[in-house]
């Protein structure tokens, strides 16, 4: 409950005669006070601390970019790239005259080449035996023919070979591609050879070998008799004329 006024009055009154220390004494005071002191000097220097360290976590300021042109790209002339690649620099070349000087005279007999051989025809000629092995005693040739013409033709082949000895079809396109013709007609075991003449006119490789007297009514490939069979698709429509053919084959071997 509030005091009265009359109470309060002579507490002032107390107070005052007491001097403006009343609950401690001077040192006491001056003690309380200069730690009081401290305590805002401590908050003063805390805060100081928190902005300083407020600052140094700020990133620093970026520096101002100064705008730069791009480098100009380096110019390719494609002609001249080109130009390198088609031609390599050249291959050191050497003088042989002294040398080709030294030879004619010690070794005349000797030929002096410029150039290496091409071995074109070395490789021919190791293939010419898988074109020798190719063929029989009598040999058909066939190159294009349709289905039904090469079965007529197979079935010639298996007769022949029945009757006259080993008979066998022989595929031409591979000995006209690799020129190996006279390869083929060179063995000694070939006697005759079976085509037909369409099929004769297109293959001009083995025409070069092709030879006909029509006095004595001879064709030849080289020195190998040859059989022209007319028109295939005539023997297929007319059966009487296999017969005919079968007695022309026969004829000829015998």
């Amino acid at each position: 409950m509030p005091l009265p006024n009359d109470t309060l009055n002579l507490l002032v009154e107390y107070i005052k005669e007491q001097g403006p220390y009343v609950l401690a004494s001077p040192e006491d005071a001056e003690h309380f006070r200069n730690a009081k002191r401290k305590m805002q000097n401590a908050k003063v220097e805390e805060k100081k601390e928190e902005k300083k360290f407020e600052v140094s976590l700020s990133p620093p300021p970026k520096p101002a970019v100064k705008y730069e042109p791009p480098a100009p790209k380096p110019v390719v002339i494609a002609r001249a790239v080109v130009k390198e690649e088609a031609h390599p620099p050249a291959k050191p070349s050497f003088d042989l005259s002294g040398v080709r000087n030294i030879l004619s005279v010690v070794a005349p007999e000797l030929a002096i080449l410029n150039e290496i051989p091409n071995d074109a025809m070395a490789k021919k000629i190791s293939e010419r035996w898988k074109t020798k092995n190719q063929s029989a005693p009598i040999s058909i040739l066939v190159y294009q023919e349709p289905p039904e013409q090469r079965a007529l033709l197979d079935q010639v082949a298996r007769a022949l070979d029945v009757y006259f000895g080993p008979a066998k079809i022989v595929q031409a396109e591979g000995i006209e591609k690799d020129k190996q013709w006279g390869a083929f007609l060179s063995v000694a075991d070939l006697k005759m050879v079976i085509v037909c003449d369409y099929t004769l006119w297109q293959l001009n490789g083995l025409m070069q070998f092709y030879k006909e007297t029509p006095a004595q009514g001879v064709r030849v490939l080289g020195n190998v008799p040859i059989f022209l069979l007319p028109d295939l698709s005539l023997y297929l429509k007319d059966s009487l004329l296999k017969r005919s053919l079968w007695k022309a084959l026969c004829q000829k071997l015998s």
